[in-house]
């Protein structure tokens, strides 16, 4: 069964990792988004969005602490 996976983090090396093993593992539908501060214009955390098999290791790699599911946790990592 395929599940969506939808995480935040502020670790630019780690979500391109995520970002690249996911792709090696089968997902689909990846996706890498930055986002930035709408008055300040910095950059502020990467969203990665996939795909993939609810067996994947590209999801349980996602659980050493970098990634949150909630985007206003972001603070508090």
């Amino acid at each position: 069964m395929k599940v969506s996976i939808d995480v935040y983090t502020k670790n630019i090396d780690a979500a391109l990792n995520a970002f690249k093993f996911a792709i090696e593992s089968g997902a689909t539908s990846a996706r890498l988004i930055s986002n930035e501060n709408y008055e300040t214009r910095k950059f502020e955390y990467l969203n990665l969005v996939f795909e993939v098999d609810h067996k994947s290791e590209a999801i349980s790699m996602l659980d050493n602490g970098l990634f949150v599911r909630d985007v206003n946790e972001i603070g508090n990592r």
